[in-house]
């Protein structure tokens, strides 16, 4: 029997960066199928490899250290901890984001490689940061994945981009698609039974406009977000709403907003569209909040540059919200034709999209009963069990190769091009 070890550190509420976004609830699920199923092969444990990486006098000398404090945690002191603790009692670590993982490991790894967007998308990353500081991320990063005993992608868009990008050999990754809690498919029966009061209280408490259709976008604030192509679509569809003589649709935005900077881009969008008084923005929601939210809206709009999955476009269309979405990398995979794709850099094609769902007849009710259905495919029991095949397979990889037990040791070189 092997023995794995989850790390769980991103369903840790002080870990924002992951438990408010689609990370922590991945982390949550997987806890969640391993605490429920049980395997003659594999027995699945969990530790959190942030608070092994702690150390009150240490912590203390890396406070002094003016930037790259996460780093010297996770890539120095972490790995010189793989022995200790509850972590030593583990034959293989699973680390379900790939910025987690340490760029040297004494300890074989399964890695959950999420996307590649700084890669793919370097030249829009990289524009507002320094430069020497993005490009030694991305390297320490790169080296966490090839050095990954197998590799599980959360889309078949995020495996070519291993194979197209970092030439990692497509039998060392296993595909395990998202899935969507079945607490979402019950939101449209929520919405029919809800009051107008009811209604009226929810909008109330929010700051949302009572009696406005909601286009609902749930989401960081990153670039790859596109904020100023959602933003732009709605200055347009709101422009159409009046001159059809409909009542104008609000635009809620809910997501945590990261950084100073984020939240300048957003105001300085805002103001260039005239969009302050149409838009909401609630940030952080939480979950019971959010569902809350897509039962109260009429569209999802969602014109994400990339997605390594895409996760609140399934959730929406569980939740029997029809959704208008970038036909962008896995996008595609996730929404089919469930919903309403578009070209996300195109603002028109956009507008149209959302023109139909709300103004066309019949197209809000098919999308919601296409989008339902589709969403029923995915499932965390099936990411669940893709993952444990995974495990299996990386056992297999272990015994079957000379890194059997050593497996990169401490005093091995970084980078070792016969891996890729």
């Amino acid at each position: 029997m092997i023995s794995v070890g989850l790390d769980v550190s991103a369903i840790d509420p002080s870990f924002k960066s992951h438990a408010q976004r689609g990370i922590g609830r991945y982390v949550t699920e997987l806890q969640r199928f391993f605490d429920s199923v049980s395997d003659p092969d594999v027995r699945v444990g969990h530790f959190d490899h942030a608070s092994l990486a702690r150390d009150a006098l240490v912590d203390k000398a890396v406070g002094l250290i003016p930037f790259g404090r996460t780093s010297v945690r996770q890539h120095v002191l972490y790995p010189s901890r793989l022995h200790s603790g509850v972590v030593g009692d583990f034959s293989l670590l699973h680390y379900p984001a790939h910025m987690d993982a340490p760029a040297r490991s004494s300890r074989p790894y399964v890695l959950t490689v999420l996307d590649l967007i700084p890669h793919v998308l370097k030249s829009l990353y990289q524009a507002n940061k320094p430069g020497w500081r993005f490009k030694l991320a991305r390297w320490l990063e790169v080296l966490s994945i090839r050095q990954a005993t197998l590799l599980l992608a959360i889309s078949e868009t995020t495996a070519n981009d291993l194979v197209r990008v970092l030439n990692i050999p497509r039998e060392r990754i296993v595909v395990t698609p998202l899935g969507v809690d079945k607490s979402f498919f019950e939101v449209g029966r929520r919405r029919r039974q809800r009051t107008q009061v009811q209604r009226d209280e929810l909008r109330a408490s929010l700051g949302i406009p009572l009696g406005r259709p909601i286009v609902l976008y749930v989401g960081g604030h990153d670039e790859r977000k596109n904020i100023g192509v959602l933003v732009a679509v709605m200055r347009r569809v709101i422009d159409e709403a009046v001159s059809r003589g409909k009542e104008k649709p609000v635009l809620v935005l809910a997501g945590r907003v990261s950084t100073m900077e984020e939240q300048r881009r957003l105001s300085t969008i805002l103001q260039s569209h005239d969009m302050e008084r149409d838009t909401v923005s609630l940030g952080y929601v939480q979950d019971a909040e959010l569902k809350d939210l897509y039962a109260e809206s009429e569209l999802f709009l969602f014109p994400s540059l990339y997605e390594g999955f895409g996760l609140p476009a399934l959730e929406a269309m569980a939740a029997g919200v029809p959704v208008v979405a970038s036909n962008a990398s896995s996008l595609p995979e996730v929404v089919g034709d469930a919903g309403i794709l578009f070209d996300p850099l195109q603002v028109d094609d956009g507008v149209r999209g959302v023109v139909q769902v709300l103004f066309e007849s019949g197209v809000s009710e098919r999308l919601s009963i296409e989008g339902e259905l589709r969403a029923r495919g995915f499932t965390w029991e099936q990411t669940g069990r893709l993952t444990l095949g995974g495990y299996k397979q990386a056992a297999e990889l272990l015994t079957s190769t000379t890194r059997a037990r050593g497996h990169r040791s401490c005093d091995a070189p970084l980078f070792d091009e016969s891996r890729v």
